[in-house]
């Protein structure tokens, strides 16, 4: 597929066809983030597929964080990916002078998005969920207390169908400048 269509393609996708994802497909999406970029080549990240019954359901528990959802349609999920954060190892210079999770997020986020347009390619959608309760979330897939759990990915086949949405986003001169403020 043709990058600039990719672009258009991916969105976030809320519903999902009742079929299952792959655990091949699901593993080349991970190999996929494997090879994003990472400040210092740190690569602070975990990832955990999740794609079992049971461990799925209680992921989804752990989606409301007290009354807030992000993902209200988590029982609906084929397969989730969770991404943590591992304590980085920066180069030595750069490590005396920033802190060692400087980039970490960065990373991870740069990680995600290649998970999300290597699905897109696959046919698959995706939705990153950012909230969640971080103790439910620990307990219900035995993440130790050293990976701070960061993102979740939703993937399924899209149930909707549709072509890609519109994109609402900033004009270029919103949100670029050149050589100055």
């Amino acid at each position: 597929m043709d990058w600039k269509d990719l672009l258009k393609k991916r969105e976030s996708c809320r519903v999902y066809q009742d079929q299952p994802v792959s655990r091949t497909m699901l593993d080349e999406l991970v190999e996929a983030a494997l090879q994003s970029p990472s400040g210092c080549n740190a690569q602070p990240w975990r990832f955990l597929v999740v794609d079992d019954p049971q461990a799925k359901e209680r992921l989804v528990e752990a989606l409301d964080d007290d009354g807030l959802t992000g993902c209200p349609w988590g029982d609906t999920v084929p397969a989730f990916i969770v991404i943590s954060e591992l304590k980085a190892t920066l180069k030595p210079k750069v490590a005396e002078r920033y802190d060692s999770q400087k980039f970490a997020q960065m990373d991870i986020g740069m990680a995600a998005m290649t998970i999300c347009y290597a699905a897109a390619d696959m046919g698959l959608g995706s939705c990153m969920i950012g909230t969640f309760h971080e103790k439910k979330l620990r307990e219900a897939l035995g993440i130790p207390d050293e990976a701070k759990p960061r993102l979740i990915i939703t993937l399924g086949y899209d149930g909707v169908g549709h072509p890609p949405r519109a994109k609402i986003r900033k004009t270029f001169a919103e949100a670029c400048g050149h050589n100055h403020w």
